[in-house]
C-alpha cells in the first residue's frame, strides 16, 4: 500500500460527485455509528500496535516474489511512513471529500508505478488479515464483531475506490497510447506520401489518388480535370545559380501552386520541376481559370532567391477525363498539352484535344 501527497480534485476529474459518494456509503451501510467504531479500532488496536502491524504486513509481502521485486525497487523508509500514515487514519472521516480524494490518489499511484491491480487487492487483504489478528488478541469477543464489520466495510470502500480509478487510469493510458499510435501512423503515411523538398504530395501518393478520383468521376458522372505544369527553362536556373537556389525556387513554386488552387484540390510534384494538379468535380472552364491563376502567380512575381530576383514562367497542359480514359491516358493527354504549350512559346496553357469537352 502506497500513499503519496499529490494534487486533489480527483473526484471531479473522474466524475465521483457528491451523489455518487453518498450512494457508495449507503450501499456499504456506513453510518455515523461506524465512525465511533472506527475510532475505537484505531485507538485500541491499530495505533498501539502500529509498528508491529506494518512490519508484519511487509514481511508477508516479502514472501511473495512479485511483491518482493517491487519492494526492492522502492524507498523502504518512505513505504513504512506512508503505510503507517494510512493505518493511523484507517477509516477516519470516511464520509468526507478528502477521504475519497486520498483513496483515489492511492489507486492512481499504484497504477502509475505499475503495481498490478490483482497484487494491490491481494496486498490489501493481507493487511486486513494482520489487523484481524490484533483485533482477536486485543479486543474481547463481544466487541470484535463490530470492529471486524467496520474494518471490512472500510476495506471494501477503499479497494473499490482505488480499483475503480486504477481501471480508469489504465483505460485512459490505453486510449492515449492508441491515439498516439494513430497519430504516428498518420504522420508516417503523410511523410511517405510527401515530397521532401516541396511538401507537396509526391508521385507515389498522387497516382492512387488520381485513380480513385477517376473512378469517382465515372461513377458519379462528374467532370475531372488534370493540369500538368512545368517550370520554363529551369535547368538554366540550376546551371547559373546552383542547385540550392533551384531548390528554393521549387519550394516557392509549391507555395504559389497551393495558393492558386482550391482547398480540396490535390497538387503534387510529379518529378523534377514538373507538377500536377488533380481537380475533381471541375469543369474544363473552371480548370482553365485555375491554370491561369497558377500562370499569373508564378510568372508575374519574381522569385527573391537571387540578385537580381529571378523571373520564371510556367507552362501548363490541361486535360479533362473522357469516357474510356485510364490514369495513364489522362496523364498522357495532359502531358501532350503541356508539350504543346512549350512548343507555343512557353508561359501559356494548352488544352488537350477533347471533343467531349467541346
Amino acid at each position: 500500500m502506497v500513499s503519496l501527497k499529490l494534487p486533489t480534485h480527483y473526484c471531479d476529474t473522474y466524475g465521483f460527485d457528491t451523489q455518487w459518494r453518498k450512494a457508495r456509503l449507503a450501499l456499504l451501510d456506513l453510518t455515523a455509528a461506524d465512525a465511533v467504531i472506527g475510532e475505537r479500532l484505531r485507538s485500541q488496536v491499530i495505533q498501539p500496535n502500529l509498528d508491529a502491524i506494518v512490519a508484519a504486513f511487509y514481511a508477508r509481502l516479502s514472501d511473495d516474489a512479485e511483491s518482493r521485486a517491487i519492494l526492492e525497487q522502492a524507498d523502504h523508509a518512505a513505504l513504512l511512513r506512508s503505510q503507517s500514515d494510512y493505518l493511523m487514519y484507517f477509516g477516519a472521516d470516511f464520509d468526507t471529500l478528502d477521504y475519497f480524494e486520498d483513496r483515489l490518489r492511492i489507486g492512481l499511484v499504484h497504477a502509475w508505478i505499475g503495481v498490478p491491480l490483482s497484487l494491490f487487492l491481494c496486498s490489501h487483504q493481507v493487511m486486513l488479515s494482520v489487523i484481524m489478528r490484533y483485533i482477536e488478541t486485543t479486543i474481547s469477543g463481544s466487541e470484535q464483531c463490530g470492529l471486524i464489520s467496520f474494518m471490512n466495510k472500510i476495506a471494501a470502500l477503499d479497494t473499490a475506490l482505488a480499483g475503480e480509478v486504477y481501471h480508469i487510469a489504465q483505460m485512459r493510458h490505453l486510449e492515449s497510447s492508441v491515439s498516439r499510435l494513430r497519430d504516428e501512423r498518420i504522420q508516417l503515411r503523410h511523410a511517405v506520401g510527401t515530397d521532401v523538398l516541396t511538401g507537396l504530395a509526391n508521385r507515389a501518393s498522387l497516382l492512387p489518388h488520381l485513380t480513385q478520383a477517376l473512378a469517382n468521376a465515372v461513377r458519379d458522372e462528374q467532370p475531372l480535370c488534370v493540369i500538368m505544369a512545368d517550370l520554363d527553362r529551369f535547368k538554366l536556373v540550376n546551371d547559373t545559380h546552383g542547385h540550392p537556389v533551384g531548390d528554393q525556387v521549387l519550394r516557392d513554386t509549391a507555395v504559389r501552386l497551393r495558393t492558386s488552387v482550391r482547398d480540396f484540390d490535390l497538387v503534387g510534384r510529379y518529378g523534377g520541376e514538373e507538377f500536377i494538379a488533380v481537380l475533381q468535380n471541375t469543369s474544363l472552364e473552371v480548370a482553365r481559370q485555375i491554370a491561369e491563376r497558377v500562370r499569373v502567380r508564378v510568372g508575374s512575381y519574381p522569385y527573391e532567391v537571387a540578385t537580381p530576383p529571378l523571373k520564371i514562367t510556367i507552362s501548363q497542359g490541361l486535360a479533362m477525363a473522357r469516357e474510356g480514359d485510364s490514369v495513364d491516358s489522362l496523364i498522357q493527354r495532359a502531358d501532350a498539352a503541356l508539350y504543346a504549350a512549350k512548343e507555343a512559346g512557353r508561359d501559356c496553357i494548352k488544352i488537350a484535344d477533347d471533343t467531349d469537352a467541346g
